[in-house]
């Protein structure tokens, strides 16, 4: 890059400055995998840029929606060990797993659940600027829980002033999963200061599925039947929850002052609650004694998450940047379940309180001509309350657990000639409850011709188990019980000493853009050694999943991009990902991990008012146990959605998802059916 390219990133490069980047635009600016703001052209990593138009292109009005659309990624259900998860997602990269995937709000790391399974609808499109996904380990600048890869969202931006309302109402072909959506985002600017303010209200209805069950009351302790409990062998027909009977409220606000001409000064202020409720079969207590397995619960949230976080970005000179964050996160989960056949005690087992604090500095300085320079440090606290780690597992009383990080990183982004440039990065983090580790990255950006870049990446990575991997005590999972690997209990005799997670990838990618022709094709191969999985042992009343450590994880790909415009009027995309993984000690292949997932769209511009865009996503095949003796069919869903600009202030919207009404494994997650909805939007 040029000495004047150089200082005008620079000059604006702060710790995830929020950069407008249209994907459509010969220029498109990153931050998240490099921390300074850089052409997607010269970055090393993997990254997809998700812009405001894309997401209104596909009339998305949650991150869910989002989510659903996009190729690479795998949204995993069911995933952490309470029967409601069946209607919660967590995200995996590249085939990683869930736990790998870091999800940051303006590079800010959000308080949930363990395990990630986070509820996507709870943050509005309407306040997202652009989605950056980072494929591959990012644990040299972001730590643990990086090593699959980051998604980082980033809100609009404090620029001129604008105010955008959106409203959403859709259901499916039977009147079920009804949803109501009610957005809107102000930003302006006085002589005291810069202002961002948004809001949304989510009203979803249920979704169901009738089921049969047959109860089975066993002895808590032993496993054993307990066949003279009047429960024991009941069945019937119970409406399953797939969506949740759910309102979701989000509130938040920005203000940024300049004290100085090179010091900006950032305040925010976010907020959220939810009620969810839903009927799951799963396992409750019976009053006259014994554990009543498989009986349809009733399961009812109140949830609520505040973040509260100032900044200070300061341009020392020319050459010299710094950024200074603190933020905490947190987050209070209130679930109760409870009996729908029988009379029973109220089960409290899963709430929590989790709390981040954070305070991170990261300072960009021009070495010479050729060299940036980005060092920085960090300090997180994460505090988990919870009954669900109670060794007791009849106590609803919480236990604390605490786990501090405290992490040095640098990172050297070179020019090396004019056509080449690489970057190279190195991390040290103290985690107390594993042992210190240093990672590692390197990459290449080599400039071929005019049109063509070839670039080569080499990272490392790592994972430290979370609090359910250790602690979790859940006399109900699945087909048995689950126990953290620090856990001894009922048919679980031993503790198993769970060690982190190290990888190392190695990718290739050659680009290409030629007239109407834009072109990728990365392989990659990452090599991961005691990776963190679901173990199971015992069969019947004696089952019982733990975590361990597999002993060597290989994971080969191939991902393929290509954008074509027929004309000004029509475009179309297609992105394809091939993964093959296998745990070289048992010969298997990983869990939820399809071997092809495709998407197709077509983007049609009717007049200067309409469009109209039809998507195709495919997912292949994939085992959902890891002993390989189950697998899911492949299924391919259709979208087709339209816009129509009204007039320069307002504009409508609508689309029909899944026309073909396509069946998918419950095992993959929630759907609806054929879901027709209509939107309007405003912008003022």
């Amino acid at each position: 890059m040029k000495k004047s390219l150089i200082l005008s990133s620079v000059a604006t490069a702060v710790l995830l400055s929020n950069s407008y980047a249209n994907s459509n635009l010969g220029e498109v600016l990153v931050t998240t995998a490099t921390k300074t703001k850089k052409n997607i052209d010269g970055v090393s990593a993997s990254v997809i840029v998700v812009t405001k138009e894309d997401i209104e292109k596909i009339s998305a009005s949650t991150l869910k929606d989002v989510f659903e659309k996009i190729p690479s990624i795998n949204a995993q259900y069911a995933r952490f060990p309470h029967p409601s998860s069946k209607s919660k997602a967590a995200i995996s990269i590249r085939g990683v797993g869930a736990n790998g995937t870091l999800m940051l709000l303006d590079g800010k790391r959000l308080s949930a659940e363990t395990e990630n399974p986070y509820e996507m609808n709870r943050i509005p499109a309407s306040m997202i600027e652009r989605i950056e996904i980072v494929k591959g380990s990012m644990s040299t600048l972001y730590g643990s829980d990086a090593i699959g890869g980051v998604i980082n969202i980033i809100t609009k931006k404090i620029t001129e002033a604008q105010t955008a309302i959106d409203l959403k109402y859709g259901l499916n072909k039977k009147g079920d999963a009804k949803q109501k959506n009610f957005n809107f985002t102000t930003i302006g600017k006085n002589d005291y200061f810069n202002y961002k303010v948004f809001g949304s209200i989510i009203d979803e209805e249920t979704f169901t599925k009738r089921k049969n069950y047959t109860q089975t009351a066993v002895n808590p302790q032993t496993g054993a039947i307990i066949g003279a409990n009047p429960q024991n062998g009941v069945s019937g027909k119970e409406d399953v929850t797939f969506i949740d009977d759910a309102t979701v409220l989000s509130f938040g606000t920005r203000l940024e002052k300049n004290l100085t001409d090179n010091l900006l000064a950032g305040i925010d202020f976010n907020y959220f609650k939810e009620e969810r409720e839903g009927i799951y079969l799963g396992n409750a207590k019976f009053s006259g004694g014994g554990l009543i397995k498989n009986t349809p619960i009733l399961s009812k949230d109140n949830n609520k998450r505040i973040d509260v976080s100032t900044d200070f970005e300061y341009q020392a000179n020319k050459d010299l940047a710094t950024n200074l964050k603190f933020y905490r996160s947190y987050y209070k989960k209130r679930n109760e379940t409870t009996p729908v056949n029988f009379t029973g005690p109220v089960n409290k087992k899963f709430s929590a309180n989790v709390t981040i604090d954070n305070v991170e500095s990261t300072t960009t300085y021009l070495l010479n001509d050729s060299n940036i320079l980005t060092f920085g440090a960090e300090y997180r606290k994460e505090t988990r309350d919870s009954s669900a780690i109670n060794p007791n597992p009849s106590s609803d009383d919480f236990i604390t657990k605490e786990v501090t990080y405290k992490s040095l990183f640098l990172q050297d982004e070179i020019e090396i000639t004019d056509s080449l440039n690489a970057t190279l990065g190195a991390r040290y983090d103290h985690i107390s409850n594993a042992d210190s580790k240093v990672t590692f990255q390197a990459g290449a950006v080599q400039k071929l011709n005019d049109n063509t870049s070839l670039r080569v990446n080499y990272s490392q990575g790592f994972r430290a188990p979370d609090t359910a991997e250790l602690f979790v005590v859940a006399p109900v999972f699945k087909d048995g019980k689950r126990f953290g690997s620090d856990v001894i209990f009922g048919p679980k005799t031993t503790t198993y000493d769970l060690k982190p997670e190290k990888s190392q990838s190695f990718e290739i990618a050659l680009s290409n853009n030629f007239n109407k022709l834009s072109s990728e094709i990365v392989a990659f191969h990452t090599n991961i050694k005691d990776k963190i999985e679901l173990v199971s042992y015992g069969a019947g009343a004696g089952k019982y999943y733990t975590s361990e450590n597999l002993d060597k994880v290989e994971i080969n790909g191939l991902e393929l991009r290509l954008d074509y415009d027929f004309t000004n009027y029509l475009n179309s995309n297609f992105n394809l990902t091939y993964l093959d993984t296998e745990d070289k000690t048992l010969n298997k292949e990983l869990t939820f991990t399809p071997d092809i997932s495709a998407s197709l769209g077509i983007d049609y511009k009717v007049t200067n008012s309409l469009n109209t865009n039809l998507s195709l996503r495919y997912i292949g095949e994939q085992y959902t146990n890891s002993q390989n003796s189950e697998k899911t069919e492949d299924y391919t869903l259709v979208d087709l959605g339209l816009n129509y600009k009204i007039n320069k202030t307002a504009s409508v919207y609508g689309g029909i998802d899944n026309i073909f009404d396509k069946e998918v494994d419950e095992e993959l997650g929630v759907n609806a059916g054929t879901y027709t909805y209509i939107g309007f939007r405003f912008n003022f």
